[in-house]
């Protein structure tokens, strides 16, 4: 697996998870779930936080200079802040901290990883939920699972008492059905059928704790009336985006 684009299988359970952390409650619901699949399928976990700070043009020489020593030090107490915010997971944690955009950094450590947990802040209501935000970016661009929380009071372990897996109007998919089946054994281990996108009912969303779909990335974009965008729009319990039409390596329990 060379780069996440190039990506094409991805193991259910996942043997390798990837956090994105912005240090915000959202990151630390992301960083709680993903504990918890990793003690349960004994997964390596990575916390990754980056940050790009590009020096604005009419800086001089000796400006920038003095800018890259700053910006040594503040990774360096980012590094450690990241570390601590990691520990709390209870769980052992891999703590990287890159100087690259989020999202392009993001989707190049997935390509090492079976699935990504990210929060968002993003926006809710009847229009697009994640409108320009990283998750929503990642999703898009990602080949590996996308799961995306906002933040939580509830326990982590409690996303996977009702795993509800919808479809969208190409159909159902086998290994994002597969792979939904694996989660929702964390909790009762039933997985409750939430039919199509479209007709999905709003209380069905409201009782489910996670809600699965197809991410098919033939799709250049999702308008307004796209069914997804529909869904995500009022949606505010985490969603689990598995890549459709990819190959799934199967691993043991």
């Amino acid at each position: 697996m060379t780069s996440p684009r190039g990506q094409t299988q991805w193991r259910c359970p996942p043997q390798a998870i990837l956090v994105g952390v912005d240090f915000g409650e959202a990151s630390a619901r992301a960083l709680g779930i993903a504990r918890i699949l990793a003690s349960t399928f004994r997964a390596q976990l990575r916390a990754l936080h980056a940050e790009r700070f590009e020096p604005p043009p009419y800086f001089t020489i000796e400006q920038i200079t003095q800018l890259e020593a700053e910006r040594g030090a503040a990774q360096a107490a980012t590094a450690a802040h990241l570390a601590r915010f990691a520990a709390a997971s209870a769980y052992q944690v891999e703590s990287v901290v890159v100087d690259e955009p989020p999202v392009e950094a993001i989707l190049d450590a997935a390509a090492a990883a079976d699935l990504v947990v990210l929060g968002t802040h993003g926006r809710r209501g009847p229009g697009r939920w994640w409108l320009g935000s990283v998750a929503e970016r990642v999703v898009r661009g990602a080949t590996v699972p996308v799961l995306v929380t906002h933040a939580g009071t509830t326990p982590a372990r409690d996303v996977f008492q009702r795993v509800t897996l919808v479809s969208d109007e190409a159909g159902e998919e086998s290994t994002v059905r597969n792979c939904a089946s694996r989660l929702a054994a964390i909790g009762t281990g039933t997985l409750i059928e939430g039919g199509r996108i479209s007709q999905c009912g709003s209380d069905v969303l409201r009782q489910a704790s996670l809600v699965v779909m197809p991410a098919r990335h033939a799709r250049p974009s999702w308008g307004l009336t796209d069914p997804v965008a529909k869904v995500l729009g009022s949606c505010e319990k985490p969603v689990l985006f598995i890549p459709a039409a990819l190959e799934l390596m199967e691993v043991a329990s």
